[in-house]
């Protein structure tokens, strides 16, 4: 194919910036756009026109090199309007206003050639032919086609003529049907197209001679048209074509301007990706610093919980008054004389009522200490919250400890601490240290009990067998003893309920030390709740940082692969 290594150079390179335009938008980086239009006239088909008159061949030319019948050719005129012969997946013809026809088909050739067939300039179509010489200056190589039998057609010499110096430059004679002279007519021919040339132009243009109609042959049937390939000359012509499109100056400017650039924007990425690697390295530091932040305000609180627990003391302490009086009318005289003959579980009962007392107590201390808590957190969130945002452009919303989830983070709070109730009754030993002034205090009731009931029963004796005084002076006794009964039950009661009260006050120490490590445990949980706020962030920081990591490869890769483009055009 024409300018074959040329095309793999130059498809390699612009899929190359393709792909790095495409590393750019992916990476967020803004590059320079210096390089677009020499990469856009890279990029598009370059164009080929042919101008000759009737039956010239230049139908069969611009077919020959396309190696397919594509523009009509015939022994006749058949081109009536200049055709525009460009790729499409599909084939269409459609007219334009300025009388062109363009048409579509789906050739491998016409991705990297446009062909412009022109009517003859001797034609009835001669007017529009000599009107739009002046858009041949935008065409890649103009072809100027004379049959090998007339090459002196004055119509065509005075196109050449009327072509500006730009077009000029751009211009080749080429002399068809070739095969039909011999070699000694064609140099004839040559040097007398050479004069014309001077006598119209005042400068030399390049001529070539061909037979097309061999060449079209060869390429549509290659096994069996060898020796018309040959006798076409057509590979000189192709070489040419090559040579004057593929290897000229402004191509090599093109590419080697379209490499530069992309060149170029490859080191703005690579700036742009080591910015962002560094942003996103400060972002992991600012983000742990917040981190920081959260467990030095954890910390604090922790110093400061004995402070905080000797406020709780007060909750304690009302219990202990609660159960001293409860105490108080467990141990009067009637439910002391009840449980004397049926069994005693006042101490069991009394641990049971300062338990739940003190579980009460202490979660409602654990529930005001929770909402402060988050209040301390809420506080330091809205501090947070705006430098994130301005920091990393991240919106982290609003604490996870707050709204809806905030009354599930004050319930686990509130359970891990209802937790030390255990370890408080442990340490009180409420129920052990009630046992044994308990059983004394009814070893010495019962005795009592036992005298006053055996007086009572002596008494009934005596009355019975009617002896004289004796019934009432047991009877005094009896009630002698049962206000002795009364007395012992009634200072006992006082004295042990006081006991109770001052020993578990003076235990109010042991009531905060057995809380501290459940407090402690449900602070440390509660920071864990609300520094899982961070975690969206870093969740996305962290997604930011493994593109970066791909992006970085295929950045090495593209640079690899500009580097072998540039060998390969060098």
């Amino acid at each position: 194919m024409l300018g074959e290594r040329y095309f793999q150079s130059r498809d390699r390179l612009l899929g190359c910036c393709r792909r790095i335009d495409e590393l750019a938008e992916a990476s967020g980086i803004e590059t320079r756009d210096t390089g677009d239009e020499a990469r856009r006239e890279l990029s598009r088909p370059l164009r080929i026109v042919a101008l000759g008159e009737v039956n010239a061949g230049k139908s069969t030319l611009l077919n020959a090199l396309a190696g397919a019948e594509l523009c009509p050719a015939g022994p006749l005129p058949t081109t009536q309007r200049t055709g525009y012969y460009r790729y499409s997946s599909t084939e269409r013809e459609v007219e334009r206003d300025n009388g062109w026809v363009v048409v579509g088909r789906d050739l491998d050739f016409l991705r990297h050639f446009e062909l412009i067939d022109t009517p003859g300039t001797n034609s009835g179509w001669r007017d529009s032919v000599f009107a739009d010489s002046g858009k041949y200056e935008a065409v890649d190589l103009l072809l100027v086609v004379f049959p090998s039998g007339n090459t002196w057609t004055a119509a065509t010499w005075e196109l050449i003529s009327q072509l500006s110096e730009e077009a000029l430059d751009k211009t080749a004679l080429v002399v068809q049907q070739a095969d039909l002279k011999g070699p000694e007519d064609l140099q004839v021919i040559d040097g007398h197209m050479r004069e014309l040339c001077q006598k119209k132009i005042g400068r030399d243009l390049p001529i070539l001679a061909v037979a097309a109609g061999l060449a079209l042959e060869a390429k549509l049937d290659p096994e069996s048209s060898r020796k018309s390939w040959s006798a076409s000359r057509f590979s000189v012509f192709e070489e040419f074509v090559t040579s004057r499109l593929c290897e000229s100056e402004r191509r090599r400017y093109l590419l080697d301007r379209t490499s530069q650039e992309a060149a170029n924007h490859l080191r703005e990425i690579e700036a742009g990706l080591d910015r962002q690697k560094r942003g996103m390295d400060d972002d992991g530091w600012f983000l742990a610093g917040i981190e920081r932040e959260a467990n030095q305000l954890r910390d604090l609180i922790l110093e400061s919980s004995p402070k905080t627990l000797a406020g709780a003391r007060g909750r304690y302490e009302n219990e202990v008054g609660k159960l001293a009086r409860r105490l108080g009318s467990m141990l009067g005289a009637a439910p002391t004389s009840w449980r004397l003959f049926f069994g005693d579980s006042t101490a069991a009962k009394a641990e049971a009522r300062l338990a739940d007392g003190l579980r009460e107590a202490i979660r409602d201390f654990a529930a005001a200490d929770a909402e402060r808590l988050l209040e301390e957190c809420e506080g330091h969130w809205n501090d947070v919250r705006p430098r994130v945002v301005e920091r990393m452009g991240l919106d982290p919303g609003e604490p996870v400890v707050s709204g809806e989830a905030r009354e599930g983070v004050v319930a686990r709070f509130t359970e891990t601490v209802g937790k030390s109730v255990t370890g408080v009754l442990s340490q009180l030993r409420v129920r052990a240290s009630l046992d044994a002034p308990l059983r004394s205090r009814n070893g010495r009731l019962k005795f009592v009990a036992a005298l006053t009931l055996a007086l009572l029963a002596a008494a009934g004796i005596c009355g019975t067998l009617g002896l004289d005084h004796w019934p009432h002076w047991l009877l005094l006794g009896a009630a002698g003893m049962a206000g002795i009964y009364i007395l012992m039950a009634w200072t006992s009661r006082i004295r042990i309920a006081g006991e109770t009260r001052q020993r578990l006050r003076d235990a109010s120490g042991r009531f905060e030390s057995a809380m501290r490590g459940d407090y402690a445990e449900a602070v440390r949980g509660l920071f864990v709740e609300y520094s899982n706020g961070l975690i969206g962030v870093r969740r996305q920081l962290a997604e930011r940082q493994a593109t970066l990591k791909p992006r970085s490869e295929q950045w090495d890769r593209l640079y690899l692969e500009l580097k072998s483009i540039e060998q390969e055009m060098g």
